[in-house]
């Protein structure tokens, strides 16, 4: 039968007079759902990277991201396996790269950058004044500051930091007698404080700061826990009081330290006088240099630390591991022929291939960290079969670490900690090839972490003294504590409860008792 095209609009018009609710309820359903689709729907052009959307609309890559933190993109590539991707986020778009050829490639392009980044999160970091903001905004001030990094973490520079912050730690080591032995109930306490403290040295001299006031060490890390409630910048007296109180006491007293240019004495690290030489450059002055340069102390201990950690839970919780480093290490060790031994850190990385292994292993293992870039113009990336994705200007960018780190490439026991994986081969296969791109510890690009060499002597300056002179035991072993995922102001992964119930015991070697170490670099 035919239908009759005035029965049914008749039907409906009678049916709206009886019951005009039901139609106005699903006008408003439709209408609803329309606009829905439309917010979480952002409108790509030909080439951007394929939309990956939320469960739900609008806000559940917010919620996500805010949630799960630097894990989040790892669950997404767990769920989906995208190669490159957009989400939609709060009516806006935000690019996500997973594969490892795509982010090299990322990191490749000067028109992706990390400098908008570096202004936006000193400001509610460190509650920067509206004089230093604007500067960062306006002028040269920020490419002009990361000029003057680079330069300072080479060299003599490089040198010089690494046998100020070495030769700190010797004479801490150095008290253990040969009778006695050095006993601490919390492993990651004590390896927090040296090198907090050895770090601090390194690059404050003799007029460090935290050498004049021992409790801005506590700060330091009191500031560090409560850095991503104080990244949100809302309320920071009332929602995280501590980590605000502590941030007031450091900028307190590094405005001291650099008010009086201590900045500027012989036994100060270049790269303090670089960096502050950019912000006096631009009119801002010495005190308020030193409040915004809290952010050098921090860069320099809030994930090289942990990294240690994990590095020398790792290395001391296999015996067998320790025989063979302990072998290694026996090349950098320069005996004088008296008491003085000299660890000689510039020929680690050749001499002791697999000690260099276990700490590369280390960062892959610990590092969750995400990195951040800003689309500066309209940018082509591209992955190695030659598909190419379009980056659109004033867009971001994020790479995950706790993605690439994970990748099959690495094998089946990605997920464990295994101390040869990065002893090098000749092998070039596609597998060899993806895990050089998927190692990205340290960023990647002309944001490359600058800091690297020096985190890399300290670390292994440290581990290679302790094997070669001492027994390490690792009395709360062989299970090592849980790891706490990071918060997106952090990079490496932290032991569960600040590394409770997890202690160490160090004792001289027979024929060592009476050795006095010190590095050279």
């Amino acid at each position: 039968m035919a239908a009759n095209p005035s029965g049914f609009l008749s039907f409906i018009a009678e049916d709206l007079q009886q019951s005009p609710g039901n139609y106005f309820t699903v006008l408003g359903v439709l209408f609803v759902t329309v606009l829905l689709h439309r917010l979480s729907t952002p409108s790509l052009e030909t080439g951007e990277p394929p939309l990956l959307k939320p469960k739900f609309p609008i806000v559940g890559h917010f919620y996500g991201l805010m949630k799960y933190q630097n894990v989040y993109l790892k669950q997404l590539y767990d769920k989906y396996h995208r190669q490159i991707a957009t989400l939609p986020i709060l009516g806006g778009k935000l690019y996500v790269i997973f594969d490892p050829a795509i982010v090299q490639s990322a990191y490749r392009k000067k028109t992706l950058s990390f400098e908008p980044f570096a202004a936006e999160f000193a400001q509610r970091e460190l509650l920067l004044s509206d004089r230093v903001q604007d500067k960062l905004k306006n002028t040269n001030l920020v490419p002009d500051f990361f000029a003057a990094i680079h330069p300072a973490m080479t060299g003599d520079h490089l040198h010089r930091m690494n046998a100020n912050a070495l030769n700190y730690i010797s004479k801490d080591i150095n008290k253990i007698s040969g009778q006695g032995s050095l006993e601490h109930a919390n492993l990651w306490l004590w390896l927090r404080d040296l090198v907090t403290m050895a770090t601090s040295e390194a690059l404050y001299g003799s007029k460090n700061p935290l050498r004049q006031d021992r409790s801005l060490l506590e700060d330091v890390w009191t500031f560090e826990a409560g850095l991503n409630m104080l990244l949100v910048n809302i309320f920071p007296a009332i929602t995280a009081p501590k980590a605000h109180q502590a941030r007031a006491r450091l900028q307190a007293a590094l405005g001291k330290y650099y008010g009086a240019r201590s900045y500027e004495d012989e036994d100060a690290a270049e790269i303090v006088r670089g960096r502050a030489g950019a912000f006096v450059k631009y009119g801002v002055p010495d005190e308020e240099v030193g409040h915004t340069e809290l952010a050098l102390l921090h860069v320099g201990t809030a994930n090289t630390i942990p990294t240690l950690y994990w590095f020398f839970a790792n290395v001391f919780n296999r015996p067998d591991i320790v025989l063979k480093l302990r072998e290694e290490v026996s090349q950098v060790v320069q005996k004088d022929g008296g008491n003085k031994v000299v660890i000689d850190v510039s020929i680690l990385d050749e001499k002791c291939p697999l000690l260099v292994s276990c700490y590369r292993e280390s960062l892959r293992v610990s590092n969750q960290a995400t990195g951040n870039r800003r689309v500066l113009e309209d940018t082509t990336v591209t992955d190695n079969k030659g598909n190419s994705y379009l980056l659109k200007k004033g867009e971001n960018v994020q790479v995950s670490a706790a993605v690439s780190h994970n990748l099959d490439a690495w094998g089946e026991d990605a997920s464990t900690f295994r101390p040869d994986r990065f002893i090098e081969t000749k092998d070039s296969n596609d597998a060899e090839k993806t895990r050089r791109s998927a190692f990205i510890a340290f960023g990647g690009g002309r944001n490359l972490c600058p800091g690297r060499n020096f985190a890399f002597a300290e670390n292994l300056g440290l581990v290679a003294c302790l094997l070669a002179g001492f027994d390490v035991t690792l009395p709360d072993g062989p299970k090592l504590p849980a790891s706490v995922d990071c918060s997106f102001a952090q990079a490496a992964v932290r032991p569960v409860k600040d590394g409770a119930g997890f202690g160490v015991r160090i004792e001289r070697r027979l024929g060592w008792q009476e050795t006095q170490w010190s590095f050279k670099s």
